[in-house]
């Protein structure tokens, strides 16, 4: 019988993830329900993993490395294609539905497997793609985000010559639960209400972009300080009151205009967005301390903030008369953690135990010290488990009530016949199906083979555009004969540039004797990789590369090789070389 057939035993994989992958897609009171019910749950152990084996197996689970038996299976994060089980129904959060280049192993996979998948970013309402979601983190990711946040905005002022109670809270993984870590807030507020905010960096503001779930997480949290919320058109105009903070929430009218100053609408935006120009990094990013950015973004619609932005608001806050360094935007919570995103200056996801990097504008620059000139930037991306009890039970509660009839429902069926015994939720849910993709994703395939188009496109361009330039190894007895330098006055003669890009130094063994040439010989060869930039194009590399092949024969006891390596090799960046050479003195 194909394990596509549901056979009511569900699977709980081990999260492999990252080591700070603590949540669980089910806890143990949703297997004691399962359980009540007639199922069976494999579970896999977990040391990691905030609910621990025992409380499992009290719940009636089965604590089993083994989960060969389920027809279902459940995980949080990707699980390796190597342990993926062929023909089974698994639910994890994939991200293989924007066709994502690195995604596309495991789909591949999972289609070669004949694997069921469901991912919980597909699970809407009534099955509609364009439904409200069922499933999510999200809140949780807010909420994490916004304590993080103040954790950042208290060693950053520190570094700045201020000490302020914002040092007194942590990370929320530091925290036992989410109340305790709210506690730690309302500390906070209780410090800036009593004793008050430096005058420096009055007032001071946060701005959430959105309010959908992610931002009324990090708003719960915000709520906990002493408070005032504001319109956005207000920022400017706020009283220096050091006893508040104050927030606003920015929604798509507040970051762009139409081009031809036509009244903000919404549904004329998303769909013609290239007839709207940006505006919140003029018209707000001035009055705003921290941006806590909660929203979704694709490359069609303007930046909520580049790097030519922030370069524009340091030099307006260091302009006579302005009200300082202190009062430009000194934090971002990129909640959303979409890197290189509608925050450009995200330039990299931050880990948990090293969650902040400041961003030098004007040098374009990023760093994990938090010394110096820049703006504090937070992207974690696995921000809900670092409240893995609270976010696992609020999801388990979410998903419950599908676990059943999916491990009761038969993935062999025809997808389209599979629609009679699974809820619409989870038929609308499934990305695959019987070997394919189902019909409401079959664009990924589309979407993958124009990515794959345009990245052959564009390598190709790329190709062309360096045609001088390329990576030669050169494997031999390199400095005994001094071919090495014979090859670099080469490539200086004929007008090119060098950089030498990796060096393998291998010294003669203790076992030879007599000297020069035929000690060199019997010793061991040495490499050198070489990035070359000549002045005639790729004619140039093919005449260098003669030369070189003459200069090896000329010498044969240099026993040298010369390679040229792929374009791939320094991923085509040339930069080294590039820009250096035929320059005039």
């Amino acid at each position: 019988m194909s394990m596509l057939k549901g056979n009511r035993v569900v699977g709980i994989v081990r999260e492999v993830y990252n080591k700070w992958e603590r949540r669980a897609p089910l806890c143990p009171q949703h297997v004691r329900r399962l359980v009540q019910a007639g199922c069976q749950v494999l579970v896999q152990p977990s040391n990691r993993r905030v609910f621990t084996d025992g409380e499992y197996a009290a719940a009636g689970a089965t604590v089993t490395d083994d989960l060969g038996g389920a027809s279902v299976i459940f995980g949080v994060k990707q699980v390796p294609v190597e342990n993926l089980l062929p023909e089974r129904t698994y639910v994890f959060f994939s991200h293989v539905i924007k066709a994502q280049p690195e995604t596309m192993e495991l789909l591949d996979h999972v289609l070669e497997n004949n694997i069921r998948l469901i991912d919980y970013e597909t699970i809407n309402e009534g099955g509609m793609r364009e439904a409200p979601r069922l499933v999510a983190f999200g809140g949780f990711a807010g909420r994490a985000g916004m304590i993080g946040a103040l954790r950042g905005i208290g060693e950053r002022m520190l570094c700045l010559g201020y000490s302020t109670p914002f040092l007194n809270v942590g990370s929320a993984y530091m925290y036992p639960s989410l109340e305790s870590a709210k506690g730690a807030v309302r500390d906070l507020g209780a410090a800036i209400k009593d004793h008050g905010l430096p005058d420096d960096f009055a007032p001071m503001t946060f701005a959430f972009t959105g309010n959908g779930n992610v931002s009324r997480g990090a708003q719960e949290i915000f709520e906990e300080l002493p408070h005032e919320w504001v319109a956005p058109e207000d920022l400017g105009s706020l009283p220096r009151n050091k006893n508040v903070v104050y927030g606003s929430i920015v929604e798509a009218e507040h970051m762009v205009q139409s081009i031809g100053q036509k009244p903000f609408a919404r549904k004329e935006y998303y769909a013609h967005p290239e007839q709207f120009t940006p505006r919140f990094h003029t018209d707000f990013a001035p009055h705003v301390t921290c941006l806590v950015n909660c929203m979704y973004w694709d490359p069609q619609y303007p930046r909520l903030l580049t790097k030519q932005n922030l370069r524009d608001l340091h030099a307006a806050s260091a302009a006579p008369g302005a009200r300082g360094v202190n009062n430009t935007l000194l934090a971002v919570a990129d909640i959303t953690c979409d890197i290189n995103g509608s925050v450009e200056s995200l330039t990299k996801s931050t880990n948990i135990e090293q969650p902040f990097f400041l961003y030098d504008a004007e040098l374009d620059e990023t760093r994990d010290s938090l010394d110096g000139n820049g703006v504090l930037m937070c992207g974690v991306d696995i921000l809900p488990s670092e409240l893995p009890r609270e976010s696992s039970e609020h999801f388990g509660d979410a998903m419950i009530d599908y676990v059943l009839p999916l491990a009761s429902s038969d993935g062999t069926q025809a997808y389209k016949d599979q629609a009679s015994d699974l809820p619409a939720e989870l038929h609308g849910a499934c990305i695959t199906a019987n070997g394919q993709l189902t019909p409401t994703f079959s664009y990924i395939g589309r979407m993958r083979r124009e990515r794959e188009r345009n990245a052959e496109k564009r390598h190709l361009e790329r190709m062309e555009e360096n045609g001088g330039s390329t990576v030669l190894r050169i494997s031999g007895h390199l400095f005994d004969s001094g071919f090495i330098n014979k090859t670099l006055d080469i490539i200086e003669a004929d007008g090119g540039d060098f950089f030498i890009v990796r060096m393998d130094v291998r010294p003669n063994s203790n076992s030879d004797s007599g000297s020069g040439h035929a000690a060199s010989a019997r010793g061991l060869k040495s490499n050198a990789d070489v990035q070359v930039t000549m002045p005639d194009g790729r004619a140039g590399i093919v005449g260098l590369m003669d030369k070189l092949a003459t200069l090896a024969t000329i010498d044969p006891t240099a026993e040298t090789v010369i390679q040229e390596l792929p374009f791939d090799y320094c991923h085509g960046e040339f930069s080294q070389t590039q820009g250096y050479a035929f320059t005039e003195a």
